[in-house]
């Protein structure tokens, strides 16, 4: 798997290509700043190729429920560590 790294425009946005043998994924993670806080979203476009086609709605599928877990767990995560840290003086 190569992972190339497509746009960089900090603070807002961070594209990638991710080429392997059973697929081309290209995707863009956006971070829009909201009231006390951040908002991130993300959009995936997935090129299964080969046989991996036929599997493409179960692929996509799969894929959108991984990107939930993935992005609500690092969510979990900071809001913890927010809770746990010192209040600035």
């Amino acid at each position: 798997m190569t992972i190339e790294y497509t746009a960089f425009e900090r603070p807002r946005r961070l594209a990638s290509a991710i080429h392997m043998p059973a697929a081309e994924i290209a995707g863009t993670l956006r971070f829009d700043p909201v009231a006390n806080g951040t908002r991130m979203g993300w959009s995936w476009v997935v090129r299964p190729r080969g046989l991996y086609r036929l599997l493409t709605p179960v692929i996509a599928r799969v894929g959108r429920r991984q990107e939930r877990e993935n992005w609500g767990g690092l969510k979990r995560f900071l809001e913890a560590r927010e809770e746990l840290a010192p209040e600035a003086s």
